[in-house]
């Protein structure tokens, strides 16, 4: 493994955070990759059993659909790595299928026919997040070649936020002074902040050409 100057603790390691794309043309059909694009397709029932909501158990069809999406993309990385299929498409499809996911729940979420709809200040947030991070990464690849994977601190962001939607999917009821969906929408509001900041960080990093990440062979 390279080894390399890490000013900042913000920095993960690049050879494991940031890679060297190979064109792989016929490894794209995958296993993992194919259950990262079925993921995107869930989101049909999923706005079908939404719009019905508390009729026919709407909501409980659709939380099964956030479920299945949520082990979906659990598994698809430990069969990636179990069987040897991980793809250079597959570290760039991942994520964006996750961001896909979330960015269209959480604007379905926030239509004003909700019983208790998500804030837009909110939606605003984690569409700017996405954006941000997806020019970012634009502008690294276009730089100097260099595809930036999502670290452990945006996944367990990814994974908050998921909570957040899910527990407005749920319409709680807000009773002050419990642990209601504003509650999460401010933890997630958070994580949101700090890895925004270490997105920054690395986007800078990278994009300076001071360090040199491994190449990955891959499979």
């Amino acid at each position: 493994m390279l080894v390399t100057n890490r000013p900042d603790r913000l920095l993960p390691r690049p050879a494991r955070f940031a890679f060297e794309p190979k064109p792989r043309p016929r490894k794209f059909l995958t296993v993992p990759n194919l259950m990262s694009i079925g993921r995107i397709f869930l989101l049909i029932p999923l706005f079908y059993y939404l719009q019905k909501g508390p009729q026919d158990n709407g909501n409980f069809w659709a939380l099964v659909v956030m479920g299945t999406a949520l082990v979906s993309d659990m598994i698809d990385g430990l069969i990636a790595r179990w069987f040897h299929v991980e793809t250079d498409w597959g570290r760039v499809l991942d994520p964006l299928a996750d961001k896909i996911w979330l960015g269209a729940l959480a604007i379905f979420l926030a239509l004003p026919s909700r019983a208790n709809p998500l804030p837009l200040w909110f939606l605003g947030v984690i569409l700017l997040r996405d954006a941000l991070i997806l020019t970012g990464s634009y502008y690294v690849y276009k730089k100097r070649g260099l595809v930036v994977t999502s670290n452990y601190l945006g996944k367990a962001t990814m994974f908050v936020i998921a909570v957040t939607l899910i527990s407005y999917t749920l319409d709680f009821p807000r009773i002050e002074g419990s642990f209601t969906p504003l509650t999460l929408l401010w933890i997630s509001f958070g994580f949101v902040l700090i890895s925004s900041v270490q997105y920054g960080v690395r986007f800078l990093h990278y994009s300076s050409g001071k360090d040199k990440p491994a190449s990955t062979s891959g499979s």
